[in-house]
């Protein structure tokens, strides 16, 4: 209790305390430089002038004149140093120096002198004196004598002699030097040997470009006359390789070297160009060294811009033979030349590659250096204290056991005392945030692997997580999937990414201004700057007109951003076409997922018997000799944005659901998933038949408990901070996890989309807007205007039957005998009578069955 009540006192200081306390330490950290660099050039001062006339150590002198710069006081320290240890006692100006370079190199973190570092560091720096003055005065290095260590280094280096021999002596005495010099400044070897292998690669490859050069100048070979063009020769290509890898998870240089050049099988050895890779920077080899205790170990490399290189791409294919109305998915135009984009469209780098097949990280804004910071120690001790207080006048005694402080919210972890439950202490979250005067506080019932319950309190400054940062993880990086999304930060402030693949849908949902706009962009860029149009293609639906069209032009598209909402039922009624397309091809080769087709595609290409399309049928008016069997090509992904389905399904009706269902039911192994966003989460809305089918849900801020639940099945959003924050529930999970989502601005968005216009143009699909109608899909509701709209469906004939053998017809009892909807059964008894099964609705609402029972086998 001590320890609280001085806490508390501290955190009640006035202003002009903790004013002159800050100006306090900024005069002692100005102050000690000053004194540091004062004293630096002092001793070095007073060394390089040493002369043994002077009074000193050893010497004195009744002259009045002194020759050294630094006076009689300058030419006693320097006789003692060099004295003592000889040469070596320049060491002492350095020291000071490099304490002098700490200062300045830390001074934006607090000036907390930690003592069994500093002695940590002096003693390397003592056993650098001892080590080094002994080899000096062992060897005459440079044309100096056996007197350069001083009496130090002759008295040592007799004693190591003594008791070793001269070469034991001498490995000792630089294993100790090596040692010393790693506890002295945080040099780490290992580092070091990374950079002279990487500086040793670059000057290779320079090399290697020079005579390259060269060679093709000099060598005269016969020019064959016009050859005929020859079809390209099908050739694995690499899979699109992250190189925006750690440090750590580089190849070794064994390995780099012996990619460096392969055998040809005519002449020789032919240099092979190096794999794209981070340029170390020289500004890795500071040392760092932390005043809070905490000590790097030896470079850390600069975070520089991210460098993403990938398979070229594969020659356009020629135009293929006419189809017989089959689905095809067509590549996207590449442009031969990339523009580079302007000042204004990219922030400048040395690492930009405009040719490379995916754009750069360095697009998107980085993140703000000078994060803010939470809660204070004190301040959080304090809270506890208070929570505690708190709980205990409703109460309910608790003690606070951990607290973790994130980057938007602090959770402090509560053990309830024997006989608490934790629905008393849930009931108690507006009144926690009274009494505790902040926005909200969320009440976290269960934590995994832990007996405690959560309190998470908004922090007085909350930090911005931009999009780069979470891109830039080793979570994002290590992620091979393309359907890999970037949703932010967890309340410790780690990356969370998600692989749409596993999902294998998303519903999000979330009030106006709670970012959910900004967190579907978000996911959008995280696989724009993941994947090519090749491996994903999009359908995006945008209702509003605002948010999604902006992605207009880029070649991901399958068709242009869909604002209509008649075309996007159509494009839904496509959606379903391709996936049962898929499953057939799938069937046919005999394989259970996309992945496990393209594997089986590829394969055969590669070796050079590629597989027919098993479901094309010929042109009945064409010759055969004018049409031949399409060979089969990958497939990509196929993602359906929609960004408002609330106003799509007000729009075009209830047919809307029956589509998503279906896509939601099975469209997985096919490769076609859905991400669905609304900002109306009601029961009308999202439905129990999507809620089934979409496990994965994000809520983002919502109005009441009721919203919250429509969406997670369980409370707990509407107590969210708004501007990102959000519940993400993971699937084959009840526990959401909150995270701080990623922010983009529109710029950024404009960037990505820019930089992808300029390597590519959409090929669109005709069919995708159309709905696929030519093709007849048993169970799919026809989104066409007229009267024969259920006719399609799989229970009219039943539903004909069942109205005609009962002479009798109404909705509600076709609804009860085949258990479906109302809107269903109307749809059904409305095609009845556009078909004259049955007459028109009288005044009262009934009807007259008008066909006879169909006959009976």
């Amino acid at each position: 209790m001590s320890e609280r009540k001085k806490a508390k006192k501290e955190t009640q200081l006035t202003e002009k305390q903790q004013r002159f306390r800050r100006l306090l330490a900024q005069g002692g950290r100005e102050g000690a430089l000053i004194a540091l660099v004062a004293l630096c050039i002092y001793l070095m001062m007073a060394l390089v002038s040493y002369s043994p006339a002077d009074p000193g150590w050893v010497s004195v002198s009744h002259d009045e004149q002194v020759t050294n710069y630094a006076g009689r006081t300058g030419a006693w320290i320097a006789s003692l140093l060099t004295e003592f240890f000889g040469q070596m006692g320049f060491l002492f100006p350095v020291m000071v120096g490099f304490y002098a370079f700490l200062l300045v190199k830390h001074r934006n973190d607090p000036l907390d002198l930690h003592w069994p570092l500093f002695t940590l560091r002096f003693g390397g720096f003592l056993l650098i004196l001892l080590s080094a003055t002994s080899l000096l005065s062992m060897y005459s290095i440079m044309g100096l004598d056996s007197s350069a260590g001083g009496v130090l280094g002759r008295e040592v280096s007799e004693a190591m002699v003594g008791a070793f021999n001269l070469p034991a002596a001498t490995l000792l005495l630089v294993a100790i030097f090596l040692f010393a010099l790693t506890v002295f400044s945080g040099l780490s070897w290992f580092r070091l040997m990374d950079l002279l292998g990487s500086n040793t690669l670059q000057f290779v490859d320079w090399i290697k470009t020079q005579f390259d050069t060269r060679g093709d100048d000099s060598e005269e070979e016969p020019k064959p006359v016009k050859p005929e063009p020859k079809a390209p020769e099908p050739r694995r290509e690499p899979p699109v390789v992250n190189d925006r890898v750690a440090a750590e998870d580089k190849p070794s240089l064994l390995a780099r070297f012996k990619r460096l050049f392969r055998r040809k099988d005519d002449s020789g050895f032919v240099p092979e160009p190096l794999p794209a890779r981070i340029e170390p920077s020289m500004d890795g080899l500071a040392a760092t060294d932390n005043f809070d205790g905490t000590i790097d170990g030896g470079f850390s490399a600069n975070e520089s811009a991210p460098v993403r290189t990938a398979a070229k791409p594969a020659p356009k294919p020629e135009k293929p033979e006419p189809e017989a109305k089959a689905v095809r998915i067509s590549p996207f135009k590449r442009k031969e030349e990339a523009r580079k984009p302007t000042d204004k469209e990219r922030q400048p780098s040395l690492f930009d590659d405009i040719e490379s097949a995916i754009p750069p990280l360095t697009l998107l804004d980085p993140a703000d250096p000078n994060k803010k910071k939470g809660y204070s120690k004190e301040s959080l001790e304090h809270m506890s204290q208070l929570l505690e207080e708190k709980l205990s006048d409703f109460g309910v005694s608790v003690e606070v056991v951990e607290v973790n402080p994130g980057p938007v919210i602090t959770r402090f972890e509560i053990k309830p005392a024997p006989g608490v439950k934790v629905s008393r202490i849930s009931n108690l979250a507006k009144d926690l945030a009274r009494s505790l005067a902040v926005i909200s506080v969320r009440v976290v019932e269960v934590i995994p692997g832990k007996s405690v319950v959560g309190i998470e309190i908004p922090n007085e400054e909350r930090e911005m997580v931009r999009l780069r940062e979470v891109l830039s993880s080793k979570t994002y990086e290590e992620s091979s999937s393309p359907l890999t999304l970037a949703l932010g930060n967890d309340i410790g402030g780690n990356p969370m990414t998600a692989n749409l693949g596993k999902m294998p849908h998303l519903l999000v949902a979330g009030t106006t201004g709670s970012g959910k706009s900004v967190g579907v962009n978000a996911m959008i860029l995280s696989m724009l700057l993941k994947a090519t149009p090749d491996e994903v293609r999009f359908i995006m639906v945008d209702p509003k007109m605002l948010e999604l069209s902006i992605y207009d032009g880029i070649p991901h598209l399958l068709a242009p951003v869909v604002t209509d909402m008649k075309e996007a039922a159509n494009a839904l009624r496509w959606c379903v076409a391709e996936m049962e397309r898929r499953y057939r091809l799938m069937a046919a080769l005999g394989v259970r997922n996309l992945a496990g087709f393209n594997r089986k595609v590829k394969d055969a290409a590669e070796a050079g018997e590629p597989i027919v399309d098993p479901l094309w049928k010929p042109d009945e008016y064409l010759d055969n000799d004018e049409q031949a069997r399409p060979e089969l090509e990958p497939l990509p992904f196929i993602v359906v944005v929609i960004d408002e389905f609330a106003d799509m399904m007000m729009i075009v009706g209830k047919k809307v659901e029956e589509l998503i269902a279906r896509i939601a039911q099975k469209a997985r192994a096919a490769g076609i998933h859905l991400i669905l966003a609304t900002q109306r989460p009601s029961v009308d809305v999202i439905t129990g038949l999507i809620k089934a089918n979409i496990p994965t849900r994000i809520s983002f801020s919502v109005q009441s408990k009721i919203d919250s639940r429509t969406v997670l099945d369980q409370g707990g959003a509407e107590q969210l901070l708004g501007h990102g924050d959000m519940l993400y529930l993971p699937p084959g999970s009840g526990l959401p996890v909150r995270v701080h989502g990623a922010f983009v601005d529109d710029d950024e968005v404009h960037r990505i989309v820019s930089a992808w216009k300029e390597r590519g143009e959409p090929v669109y699909v005709d069919d995708v807007l159309s709905g696929a109608e030519g093709e007849s899909l048993p169970g799919v509701p026809s989104l066409s205007e007229g009267g024969g709209d259920s006719e399609g469906d799989a229970l009219y004939d039943e539903a004909v039957a069942f109205v005609t053998e009962g002479r009798r017809v109404s909705i509600s009892s076709v609804q009860r005998k085949f258990k479906i909807g109302y809107n269903r059964a109307a749809n059904l008894v409305d095609a009845m009578e556009a078909s004259g099964v049955v007459s028109a609705a009288g005044h009262n609402g009934a009807r007259e069955v008008l066909a006879p029972p169909p006959p009976r086998d």
